[in-house]
């Protein structure tokens, strides 16, 4: 027999997961000028240093606020529909963004608005209200 707490945990384990994805976004905010790229390699070049710091804090963020949306909502749909959100996010939000960066002669001042779209998980975060507003409708 199935356990039923797996299937549709009790309120105690929600709200945890909500805890702990709220404190860990709170974490990577708090610390957002570490430098991730010393947990892998320290001769990394400055280019590369900045392309894998995004690159983690992006993850990081994203999958946080992944849990959040499981703690919220606890439907799996969900999860895999953010999970599709963050693959465009990578794909064509954060790869374009370095190419702009680093190989084109635009301001950097233009692409601090893409940064920010990027780096904070605002896309994620725009799904909890929809997902609400979905779940409200059926």
């Amino acid at each position: 027999m199935i356990n039923k707490d797996l299937l549709q945990p009790n309120r105690k384990l929600r709200v945890f997961l909500i805890i702990i994805s709220l404190t860990g976004l709170g974490v990577i905010f708090i610390g957002q000028r570490f430098d991730y790229s010393l947990l892998l390699s320290d001769n990394f070049n400055a280019q590369n240093q900045f392309i894998i710091n995004r690159i983690i804090r992006f993850l990081l963020n994203d999958n946080l606020v992944l849990l959040l949306i499981y703690g919220l909502f606890y439907d799996r749909k969900y999860v895999k529909f953010g999970l599709a959100v963050e693959a465009f996010g990578f794909f064509f939000l954060l790869i374009p963004y370095f190419i702009l960066r680093y190989y084109t002669p635009i301001d950097h001042m233009y692409i601090s608005f893409i940064h920010r779209l990027i780096i904070n998980p605002t896309l994620m975060v725009l799904l909890i209200p929809a997902i609400y507003i979905q779940k409200l409708q059926n």
